[in-house]
């Protein structure tokens, strides 16, 4: 049996009716740090997710991958997984929507995610680390439909979520869809799995299910030792001649 499709204009949505009923949408971008798109990848590959569907655009990438199951993912790919008896949705985002496709994108992903019958959604982020205050790992905006409340202090007035992940926050208030957009504080340069670690430890908390995220610190690990190498090596090659030592 093929997939069910929901239509709006240029954007459909291909699904496994099996999804319908679904408590909660989780997506995320290829933004600062990666964050959200690290986090979807890492939910979808632990919590052993299944294949669920395909976002087509009018504008398409033209790409396609195996994902860690050898199914076929596509740019924007829809899965399928069970946690704690929450019936969940997550979107990856391999790729972004063109900026003309961007608006339709986020109303299309609200819209559709409302006819499924979804009650929450959670856009995962990152922060700019140059703006952190204090401790907090973390800054978060919501709809104002969203009840549940965060420990850490929301994004303050001024500073703004922007790309795809600000549309779809929008839509999402606009249809009246309860959301809030868990941004963790990321190094803005590079991929950054210790902050999609934190997204992920914190959605844990916000709805009763443990993921682990050994994987993603050590991967962290592993970029911070390469970073370190490479400052390393670039302060070695610019002392002056008399001091550097050849071997």
């Amino acid at each position: 049996m093929g997939y069910k499709v929901y239509v709006n204009k240029s954007i459909n949505v291909f699904y496994d009716e099996s999804i319908e009923g679904s408590d909660l949408l989780i997506t995320g971008f290829k933004g600062f740090g990666a964050v959200g798109y690290i986090t979807t990848l890492h939910l979808v590959e632990k919590l052993d997710c299944k294949l669920a569907g395909y976002i087509v655009t009018k504008y398409m990438p033209e790409e396609v991958t195996p994902d860690k199951k050898n199914n076929l993912a596509a740019a924007f790919t829809i899965y399928s997984c069970s946690l704690s008896g929450h019936k969940v949705v997550i979107i990856v985002n391999h790729d972004v929507p063109l900026p003309q496709e961007r608006t339709r994108f986020a109303e299309t992903v609200v819209k559709w995610a409302k006819s499924i019958g979804v009650h929450e959604a959670v856009l995962v982020g990152g922060f700019d680390s140059r703006f952190r205050e204090g401790s907090e790992e973390l800054r978060w905006i919501a709809t104002s439909h969203y009840q549940r409340r965060l420990e850490e202090p929301r994004m303050q007035q001024g500073l703004y979520v922007i790309g795809p992940l600000a549309l779809v926050l929008l839509y999402a208030e606009i249809f009246g869809l309860p959301a809030v957009a868990i941004l963790p504080y990321a190094e803005a340069s590079r991929p950054d799995p210790r902050a999609a670690a934190v997204a992920v430890k914190r959605i844990g908390e916000l709805y009763g299910f443990e993921v682990g995220v050994e994987d993603l610190l050590e991967e962290a690990r592993k970029i911070e030792e390469m970073i370190n190498m490479l400052e390393k090596q670039q302060r070695e090659t610019t002392l002056p001649s008399s001091e550097r030592v050849y071997m």
